[in-house]
């Protein structure tokens, strides 16, 4: 027998003895009280060996344990953090049955509140209950886990162990919470749009593909809430958004996740200059607010979003970080520098402003690393932007960097029926040129921007890259609750 079978064999043994003695391991409520936090802020005025005070009730699952005889002292861990919990032979009922509990077991406890000998906040249980038996043991690393198999194909047993990892979920939550309040504050409401969609659009990305029964129809999970956004802001809304769950069929890494939540808002009678004050606001006083800083330290440089972000137009940020000045390359020069660059593939048709965008993405991108707005990207790969309304050939688009990174991409918003189509027909002849992120020609969109669309702005916000940043973790995995991994029996 292996050695975690053993354990858990000895556990089991634990519980029927549990039940034996007409002990229920599995009762359906227990009033738990106040909690760890709460209980070690209201007796900090504690001192050690005085009598223990007041009448308790706290709750959570045991973490340590540690047997002294006629003495027994137990960590115990809630939602928030741990607390102490001491039995005594000669003031615990049912002293005795602490022997069948163990590490990974969730238990309930009634006592007064005091400091031990050597100064720890504690409950001196009067009484105990046992909560929940648990019946597999726990890894042996008290203070987290390392292992990532564990870490993210177990979160749950991540959470148990690690409070740093549950810190960084609260703190998602409290994110999430500050960006909804922020635009319900100035005005936007909030508006779902469909996960299922029969024409993807709104980004330049592959989509996962699923089939309705009942109605014979391949249908796609949203890549973004865009055109549909957009369709709201035509029937009469002015401030609308989206913070959901979006999907695209790319490949996994420290930024990528197939599936991720976007925030997504328009506004009318805008442009991409509200955007930009929006994005800029929005970041830091969501840095603020949850963090109380606006310096963090990630992946080994320091990042200040204090200061006011940066604004370099790309063909600009091409000629300082790269030495390149593309105004005065002809499409034949720019083609040889991207023909340098390794592991570039270009597809769709090859134009000007394509190879100019991809020299920026080549050798500008990852020299970004204090915030910086990449303004104006050339037309041919902004199918839903406007056209600049000073230097043509590009467009009212931006796109914010921050540690070599993207973070958010807004608009301009193009709201011309007849230009909309023409470019949807030039993301048609990408598509039949090998482009498959190119988006589908969506006919019925194009209808409804003809009964009119008011100008307006957009932006679209990476939140699970802006969450990474200011929780200053290494991957998109660390703060994703449950990501998307092979079957085990598949993987290594």
């Amino acid at each position: 027998m292996d050695p975690e079978e053993n354990l858990i064999q000895q556990k089991i043994s634990k519980l029927k003895e549990l039940r034996k003695q007409k002990i229920n391991p599995y009762p359906y409520t227990f009033d738990k009280g106040k909690s760890s936090q709460e209980i070690k802020s209201g007796y900090e005025e504690s001192k050690s060996g005085e009598q223990p005070k007041g009448k308790e009730s706290y709750a959570g699952r045991v973490m340590r344990v540690r047997r002294m005889g006629k003495i027994a002292f137990l960590t115990v861990r809630d939602e928030l953090g741990d607390l102490q919990v001491v039995f005594k032979e000669d003031t615990t009922k049912d002293f005795e049955l602490n022997e069948l509990l163990d590490i990974g077991d969730f238990i309930g406890v009634e006592g007064s509140v005091g400091r031990t000998k050597v100064g720890e906040i504690s409950i001196f249980a009067e009484s105990f209950q046992v909560l929940c038996k648990s019946v597999r043991p726990l890894p042996e690393k008290y203070h987290g886990i390392k292992d990532v198999e564990i870490k993210y194909r177990q979160r749950h047993v991540d959470l148990i162990m690690s409070l740093d990892s549950r810190k960084v979920f609260k703190q998602r939550h409290e994110i999430l919470r500050f960006i909804r309040e922020f635009l319900y504050n100035r005005g936007f409401i909030e508006l779902e749009t469909p996960v299922l969609q029969t024409v993807y659009g709104g980004a330049n990305a592959r989509p996962f593909i699923t089939h309705h029964n009942a109605q014979d129809l391949d249908v796609y999970l949203k890549i973004s809430p865009e055109l549909f956004l957009k369709r709201l802001i035509i029937g009469g809304f002015e401030k609308v958004f989206d913070l959901g769950k979006c999907f695209r069929n790319e490949g996994i890494d420290t930024n990528h996740n197939p599936e991720f939540t976007m925030l997504e808002l328009y506004q009318a009678y805008a442009d991409y200059n509200d955007m930009m004050e929006i994005t800029e606001t929005i970041i830091r006083e969501c840095a603020k607010k949850v963090f109380g800083k606006t310096k963090f330290f990630f992946r080994g440089q320091e990042i200040d979003i204090g200061k006011p972000f940066r604004k370099l137009r790309m063909v600009d940020a091409i000629k300082e970080l790269a030495g390149i000045d593309v105004s005065v390359k002809s499409t034949e020069e720019l083609k040889e520098i991207v023909d340098s660059f390794s592991d570039v593939e270009l597809k769709g048709e090859i134009t000007r402003g394509l190879l100019i965008n991809t020299i920026f993405e080549q050798a500008c991108e990852q020299k970004l690393a204090q915030p910086t707005f990449i303004l104006d990207y050339p037309i041919e790969v902004c199918p839903l932007t406007k056209a600049h309304r000073k230097d043509d050939g590009f467009t009212e688009r931006f796109e914010l960097f921050i540690a070599g990174s993207e973070y958010a991409n807004a608009y301009s918003e193009l709201n011309d029926p007849l230009d909309q189509k023409e470019r949807f027909n030039k993301q048609e002849r990408d598509r039949e040129l090998g482009d498959e992120e190119a988006m589908p020609k969506d006919n019925d969109f194009i209808q409804s921007v003809e009964y009119g669309l008011p100008p307006t702005g957009g932006l679209g916000i990476g939140i699970d890259r802006l969450i990474v940043l200011l929780t200053e973790q290494d991957s998109i995995r660390d703060v994703i609750p449950f990501v998307l991994l092979k079957p085990k029996e598949q993987g290594e």
